[in-house]
């Protein structure tokens, strides 16, 4: 009777990639717990149906004109630098907690608070945009 030869690998034969490999399949092991594999079966399996909801919803004029916006917005805020929307967002926060715990302020003191230097500068500029939003309407 035939006898079983015994496997024994050489040494320094080890994959380099073990590590790797283990990682991918941890990753795929993770991704098949929270169903996302099932999920991606089920878009290919559809393939078609789901490419032509998509391009059905992305064509209508409100899609494009979204894309647009947010592509305008996008640009927008990347103009602006960092610091001074850090500013303005730590301004608001501030008047926000400022306006929990007080007392609104009167007229006179709001009155007072538009003559600074800074406030007729920001002023002007909502009255730009104002002005550029009421050409455009």
């Amino acid at each position: 009777m035939a006898q079983p030869i015994a496997f024994v690998p050489k040494p320094g034969h080890e994959s380099k990639h073990a590590d790797a490999i283990d990682s991918a399949l941890e990753l795929l092991q993770l991704l098949h717990d929270r169903g996302v594999l099932d999920l991606l079966r089920g878009l290919v399996g559809a393939g078609d149906q789901v490419v032509d909801m998509l391009s059905a919803a992305l064509s209508s004029p409100e899609a494009i004109r979204g894309m647009r916006n947010f592509l305008l917005l996008t640009k927008f805020f990347a103009t602006i630098p960092p610091d001074i929307l850090s500013g303005l967002v730590k301004t608001a926060t501030d008047g926000a907690e400022r306006m929990q715990t007080g007392e609104a302020p009167t007229l006179l003191q709001l009155m007072r608070r538009f003559n600074s230097e800074d406030s007729r500068r920001a002023l002007s500029v909502f009255a730009d945009l104002l002005e550029g939003a009421g050409k455009r309407i």
